[in-house]
């Protein structure tokens, strides 16, 4: 059993195995953001499930607050209460469509208990860019043709993960609605 207003995480064993995040409200009551299945994501919703549902056969192990990600500590936890009203308040102001790189149960949870909005699992998915320049800038000599196709192909992932995860950063600061 788990206090209310605490960030709790799941492992998912699927093809891509990840971390699905929720916030606990009360009793064996946890807001998530899921419900589309893999080929369904306009279906994804923030909406209230059981904690049996949450874990789905898993166990669920506490996400601790502030969050340290490459030597930068994250904003202290949120109080429960706030962490509870944050999450109720998704429920009733419903985000737009799912973007998996930049707006994920990862996200929604950490911005409900701490107000700050990151995925660190994005950010560890993202990070295969610095490493792939070398090979990338290698092929360019060796072989332009094929160095440029993949250089385009990094520039385009960089744009649909970087330019939307910044935008939706601004959206949460800046929406005040809360």
């Amino acid at each position: 059993m788990f206090d209310a207003g605490t960030h709790i995480r799941v492992h998912r064993l699927t093809p891509v195995p990840y971390w699905h995040h929720g916030i606990v409200i009360g009793g064996t009551e946890v807001i998530e953001f899921s419900g589309g299945g893999l080929l369904r994501k306009g279906e994804t919703c923030v909406r209230q499930v059981s904690l049996a549902t949450f874990e789905n056969g898993t166990s669920a192990e506490i996400v601790q607050h502030p969050i340290t990600w490459r030597a930068l500590t994250y904003s202290d936890p949120l109080p429960p209460a706030m962490t509870v009203d944050r999450a109720l308040w998704l429920v009733q102001h419903q985000l737009p469509r799912y973007p998996l790189g930049f707006r994920n149960c990862e996200s929604i949870a950490v911005w409900c208990a701490s107000g700050d909005y990151e995925s660190f699992q994005a950010k560890k998915f993202m990070q295969w860019k610095a490493p792939a320049i070398i090979p990338i800038a290698y092929m360019m000599r060796k072989k332009p043709r094929l160095g440029l196709v993949l250089g385009a192909g990094s520039v385009v992932i960089s744009l649909m993960t970087a330019v939307p995860y910044i935008h939706n950063r601004a959206l949460f600061k800046h929406t005040k609605q809360y």
